[in-house]
Order: C-alpha cells, then sequence, then structure tokens
C-alpha cells in the first residue's frame, strides 16, 4: 500500500519511489561532490572510522553507506530510522541482513526513537534538511545524543548555509531545495552546528569539506 506523504516531514518526502533509485546517481556522485565539495570517498571514510556492528542509522536516505557496509560487517544489531516508510521498506531489501530493524521515527520527537542506545549512530545528510532553527537542530542533536552509547560515538555530515562559500551550483541548489522545503538550512554555520555539538557531546570532532561539515562526537553528555 503506497504511503501517505502528507503524514510525514516535508523534507522526507523526496525519498520515495523513482528518487530512491536515482538518490546515488544524483547525490553521492554528481550533487555531493560537484555542488557541495564533499566526495562519496570522504563520506565512505566517516562510516569506515566510526561504524561499528551495533548502529543505528538516522535519515537512511538510499541505504548506500550501511549496504557497503554490510560486505565488512556482521551486523549484530542495524536499526534503520526514517519518517519515510518508503525509505525503510528500500533501504531494508537492499541491505537484506537478518539484523536489520525498520523503525518510523521522527529525530525531533524522542517519543518515537528506539529507547535503547547504539555504539555507533549516523546522521549523514540530515540536518540539513530539518526545518529552519537553532532550536530545531539543538533538540536533533540532543535526541541523536541520546541515542548514542556512553562508549559510543555519532557520526556524520551536514551541508552549511548561505554564509559558507558555495559555488554557483551550490548556491542555486541551496536555493531551490529550502524555496521547497527539501533543505531548511539558509542560516547553518560552522560555528552554531559545533555549538549544538558541543553542548550534548563531551568530545567533538570536525572536519570541513568546501560547503559540508564532517562530524564525530563522543561521551554524550545525559
Amino acid at each position: 500500500m503506497p504511503t501517505d506523504l502528507t503524514t510525514i516531514p516535508r523534507s522526507a518526502t523526496a525519498y520515495s519511489g523513482v528518487n530512491l533509485r536515482l538518490y546515488d546517481a544524483f547525490v553521492l556522485h554528481f550533487t555531493s561532490p560537484r555542488a557541495w565539495g564533499c566526495s562519496l570517498s570522504d563520506l565512505t571514510e566517516m562510516y569506515r572510522r566510526h561504524g561499528t556492528d551495533d548502529h543505528a542509522e538516522i535519515g537512511v536516505g538510499s541505504g548506500h553507506f550501511v549496504t557497503e557496509q554490510t560486505r565488512h560487517i556482521d551486523w549484530a544489531a542495524l536499526s534503520l530510522i526514517d519518517p519515510n516508510p518508503d525509505a525503510l521498506r528500500f533501504v531494508s531489501r537492499r541491505v537484506s541482513h537478518p539484523a536489520v530493524r525498520e523503525h518510523v521515527g521522527d529525530i525531533l520527537d524522542r517519543a518515537t526513537l528506539p529507547t535503547r542506545r547504539f555504539k555507533s549512530v549516523a546522521a549523514n545528510y540530515v540536518l540539513h534538511c530539518l526545518a529552519p532553527g537553532s532550536d530545531v537542530r539543538r533538540t536533533a542533536v540532543r535526541n541523536l545524543a541520546n541515542l548514542t552509547a556512553d562508549e559510543g560515538v555519532m557520526f556524520g555530515a551536514t551541508v552549511l548555509g548561505a554564509e559558507a562559500e558555495h559555488n554557483r551550483l551550490g548556491r542555486a541548489l541551496l536555493r531551490r531545495l529550502n524555496h521547497m522545503g527539501t533543505f531548511g538550512n539558509l542560516g547553518d554555520t560552522e560555528r552554531a552546528l559545533l555549538g549544538h555539538l558541543s553542548s550534548s557531546f563531551r568530545q567533538v570532532e570536525i572536519e570541513r569539506r568546501r560547503t559540508v561539515l564532517l562530524f564525530a562526537a563522543s561521551e554524550p553528555i545525559r
């Protein structure tokens, strides 16, 4: 039965049907390196460094990275967390591992998220899809910290907003995606995002790939 897309956040409605099958080609192989300046290998390296066999994937996209990880990891637990059931079903079929659990959840609503904690939590290209506002991002990061085990790590990447040095393609896409509601990141800055991460984790590492902020955070503050 088709999903009623009016019941999920606007930014998540794009991850259905044919868009999921085109995601790798358009986002990971074209938009990320050419518009934002972050290569697929940059993103893959984060999973190599920080991913574990007890993992939660937030905002699952096409499932490219957890599918690749399946070649190297025998999952003890792999929770896929997304407000869009279509994306969850697509990625679950793609990964095809008995440890996979689908969880319809909203990163801004702790009551919809799993009650257990994970050794690794990935929020890759998620924060820039949230509605605009510092409070929204602060809530999201706090909820990510709540999902992260005391000895675990939360990691990911996000596209920065209008203050970043976007190229012509990046600026055009930034305006268009924010106008559509797919992104809500025009006001996102490295300093603000670092502040949100540092308010919920004792240890935070960040790196820049032109207009993308890569982050890894550990020792969640309870």
